[in-house]
């Protein structure tokens, strides 16, 4: 019997329903947490898309470290010709640069590579670089592969996309005018060394950026490797 006695405020709820005041508490209550959860929902998207962000910005960063490397450790590679002896391969232009190095992107094997400016499909521009090895290719198979775009059968990678007005010039002792100075070619055949420095500049999105590459071999003591050897 005892069982069947309820406190008067159960059977009022049970006859009369919730009071207006529980079911604004109620509402209250799933209102603060909906907030809560869009709240939560909007800073995980934040966080996602910084590190989205962070993630593309080491990519590129990775990309410039890899192609500093690759600059850092180019070599003196002698190369032969009848008309201009011996003289260390480096061919530089405002729209390419090609030189041996020690350092591959890819794989441990030295390594001929090419940094070429190409047209995209947007009418934008790429700046490409592609690596092979070097084995021990004499001059004519370099040119070769450059002249029949062999290069583009090695490892490459995009170290700029989307950019306009890539031009690449390079700073080095020329044997010509015995001084060192800034211009817009580099080839190894006539200055008898490698350049110090190689910047490239580009516009993207209308502001201009570059990018400074150094060269630690001083081929300077060689300079007379053809009057010694040849």
């Amino acid at each position: 019997m005892l069982s069947n006695i309820k406190p008067w405020f159960l059977r009022k709820r049970i006859s009369e329903g919730y009071t207006l005041i529980e079911v604004v508490i109620a509402i209250a209550i799933f209102s603060f947490m909906i907030a809560l959860a869009t709240a939560a929902l909007n800073q995980g998207l934040k966080q996602y898309q910084h590190m989205m962000d962070k993630g593309i910005n080491l990519w590129d960063a990775a990309k410039n470290l890899w192609v500093t490397k690759s600059f850092n450790a180019a070599i003196d590679y002698y190369v032969y010709t009848e008309g201009k002896k011996w003289f260390p391969y480096f061919h530089g232009s405002q729209g390419s640069v090609s030189y041996v190095s020690l350092s591959p992107v890819a794989g441990d094997l030295p390594v001929v590579v090419w940094l070429k400016n190409e047209k995209m499909n947007t009418g934008k521009r790429s700046l490409v670089y592609y690596e092979l090895p070097v084995y021990t290719k004499d001059y004519k198979e370099l040119e070769r592969m450059d002249t029949f775009h062999d290069y583009k059968k090695g490892w490459s990678v995009k170290l700029l996309e989307h950019v306009e007005n890539i031009k690449i010039r390079f700073f080095g002792y020329d044997v010509r005018k015995r001084q060192s100075l800034w211009s817009n070619d580099f080839d190894g055949s006539l200055t008898k060394s490698l350049p110090a420095l190689v910047e490239i500049t580009y516009i993207r999105e209308g502001k201009k950026s570059e990018i400074v590459f150094g060269i630690n071999a001083n081929s300077m003591i060689k300079m007379h490797y053809a009057e010694i050897y040849q």
